[in-house]
């Protein structure tokens, strides 16, 4: 009887205690869960969130950024690996890219195929990084004023002369861009596809 007795006395102040302490733990686990899902709505433009390399890249970005930045971030990357003047340009590269409809990454593998980046232009003060006119014969080629007049021209000039036209793939584009490479197994495409490869 005393047995019996003790064990409905204890019972009801231990369940008590054991029911308390489950409300504390839902009550934190709620609360945790409903701060997740507020971090995580996109409510406006200004969201933010950690952005890693895709997966053909080893490099992590370390970073959080805006997520319309993520393009300008990885050309930001690919041109400062290779040490490039024209770094400071990649959202310019980024906005022409998009103005014209071309592939972000076209551009800067041109750049790198014609020039390493910028690195060894036809001329000193030329800031023609796409080997533009050099088959002319002139040593230097086209000038430009400066490596935002060479982006945004020769943005509108591959839409003009070649994607509005049809001309899209890098093959057909390497024919007339830079004749000689069809003869070479078209070089100048597999470098300018390798190097759009290595960006993303």
């Amino acid at each position: 009887m005393l047995r019996k007795f003790l064990f409905v006395t204890l019972w009801f102040p231990i369940t008590l205690i054991l029911v308390i302490i489950n409300l504390i733990v839902l009550i934190q686990t709620v609360e945790a869960n409903n701060q997740t899902a507020a971090s995580m709505q996109f409510a406006s433009s200004d969201t933010y969130f950690p952005i890693t390399a895709s997966s053909g890249t080893s490099q992590v970005l370390g970073e959080t950024v805006y997520s319309e930045d993520a393009r300008v971030l990885l050309l930001r990357h690919f041109f400062e690996k290779y040490q490039s003047p024209m770094a400071p340009f990649t959202a310019q590269i980024v906005e022409q890219s998009d103005l014209y409809k071309l592939d972000y990454r076209l551009i800067p593998a041109i750049a790198m195929c014609e020039s390493n980046l910028g690195k060894k232009i036809p001329g000193k003060n030329s800031f023609n990084p796409f080997g533009i006119a050099v088959f002319t014969g002139l040593q230097k080629g086209k000038n430009f004023d400066d490596w935002n007049h060479a982006i945004t021209w020769v943005a509108r000039y591959l839409n003009e002369k070649y994607y509005t036209r049809g001309i899209t793939s890098l093959t057909d584009i390497g024919a007339i861009w830079a004749p000689p490479s069809v003869a070479n197994g078209n070089s100048w495409a597999n470098c300018v596809d390798t190097f759009m490869n290595r960006i993303i």
